[in-house]
């Protein structure tokens, strides 16, 4: 019986290993498409920033809807709670490594980041795709659950952490990444195209501090006049901030800076997660919206599905076409090394000994699925918005993008993780059995 047991066993984890492997795989090809058609022409920088920047505030948020909402109960908070906050903790404790390999090896800024933040949400929610369709979930499931039960319910345990790590990398990231060297020179078109104004987009004042406007004062000269030509004119005529004059009514004056302090803590990700909380912990809303006989369920839920869908893919290809997009840089081999060591090697098996010491002992939820996802959400690659944050802070993103390409095509590494995971959620189930 012991061989038979043994059998099933090492089946079970050969079965985990080829379904994480080619779910990492299906996560290759989707960012390889998106890279060959970015290098085909067919999307430019700003097109792919703006279908980014799509994801991250609609899709995403439908998306959290969509998943967290049925599982936003009092009850399933309660006991989930080891999930966001292992996701925070793990989060600290990976930046911390970073830092003091930052030290100690004198790295850049950004890999403090890079070893940081993993890929909480497109990557984990692909690699579950595929699972799903190995078996591997059978092991995971509740006792009479489906197995898209179960799916569904790993995809909002999943979004619960992100929201957390989106919210803490967004506050702490720029401020971290911005200490370092290497600004991208103000002549830059790239750069220049980012100050331009755009739909819905504020830009600074951009004018020399000593010169404003027609005051320029050009040089008297004809060849001053032919080198500044038409272009330095046009400086004093430049972008202007389009940011509407706004004023607060005296009566409220005094409310004006807290809540602006407030709204700049509130991203997109974070108001679509109070959403889903307020319509899941709400009956007559969770009846109205969430139920399948709920009167707005055809409509508007339906259409915030089709929204949410959306996000998985067109996230990874997007960031395929980014990666196609941002000229890389060689970021050095020990840079490289040091966060690729972090990633796969010390977070994964900081997430095994914290399952296997912790998981079935009282400490926590009884959940396989919730124990494995303990160990998946700090593990694999950094996350793509690496980019969009150097980016933010006008910092070289070369080096960054040069790193996640290569990060990339270490995910299926992410099988033997997951195998491994599998292994000690086994272990852990024992002892509750």
């Amino acid at each position: 019986m012991g061989k038979e047991d043994s059998a099933t066993s090492a089946g079970t984890l050969l079965e985990t290993f080829s379904g994480a492997f080619q779910g990492c795989i299906s996560v290759l090809l989707t960012l390889l498409a998106g890279y060959v058609m970015a290098r085909k022409g067919y999307l430019n920088h700003q097109t792919v920033r703006h279908i980014s920047k799509l994801c991250t505030t609609l899709f995403l948020p439908c998306l959290i809807i969509e998943e967290m909402g049925p599982e936003l109960t009092a009850r399933n908070l309660s006991s989930v709670w080891i999930i966001p906050l292992w996701g925070l903790v793990s989060t600290l404790l990976a930046h911390a490594i970073g830092y003091i390999g930052k030290r100690v090896m004198k790295l850049p800024y950004w890999t403090v980041v890079a070893c940081g933040r993993p890929n909480s949400n497109a990557l984990p929610l692909l690699l579950l795709q595929s699972l799903e369709h190995t078996g591997v979930l059978d092991v995971l499931s509740k006792d009479g659950e489906s197995i898209s039960g179960t799916l569904s319910r790993a995809k909002s345990l999943i979004l619960l952490n992100a929201i957390v790590q989106q919210t803490f990398t967004f506050q702490l990231a720029p401020g971290i990444m911005a200490r370092d060297d290497g600004h991208k020179d103000d002549e830059d078109p790239e750069s220049q195209d980012r100050l331009r104004p755009g739909p819905g987009r504020l830009t600074s004042v951009v004018q020399d501090s000593e010169r404003v406007g027609l005051l320029h004062d050009y040089g008297d000269s004809e060849a001053d006049e032919t080198r500044a030509g038409e272009s330095a004119y046009t400086r004093a005529v430049g972008d202007i901030t389009d940011q509407p004059d706004i004023h607060w009514p005296e009566r409220l004056k005094f409310l004006e800076k807290p809540v602006n302090k407030a709204c700049s803590f509130v991203s997109p990700v974070l108001l679509g997660a109070i959403i889903a909380l307020i319509i899941g912990i709400t009956p007559p809303l969770h009846r109205a919206i969430l139920d399948e006989d709920g009167p707005l369920y055809s409509s508007i839920t339906q259409s915030i599905e089709n929204l949410g869908e959306l996000f998985v893919v067109l996230q990874t290809f997007t960031v395929g076409a980014e990666l196609a997009i941002v000229k890389s840089s060689n970021p050095g081999v020990l840079s490289t090394s040091w966060i690729l060591f972090v990633r796969f090697i010390i977070m994964p098996a900081v997430s095994l000994l914290f399952v296997w010491a912790t998981a079935g002992r009282g400490l926590y939820v009884d959940d396989k699925l919730v124990w494995f996802l303990l160990v998946l959400i700090p593990s694999g690659p950094s996350a793509m918005l690496l980019v969009s944050v150097a980016e933010m802070v006008d910092i070289n993103q070369g080096a960054i993008a040069g790193y996640l390409t290569a990060a990339y095509f270490f995910s299926p590494l992410m099988a033997v993780v997951c195998s491994l995971g599998l292994s000690v959620v086994t272990s852990a189930a024992q002892r509750i059995s």
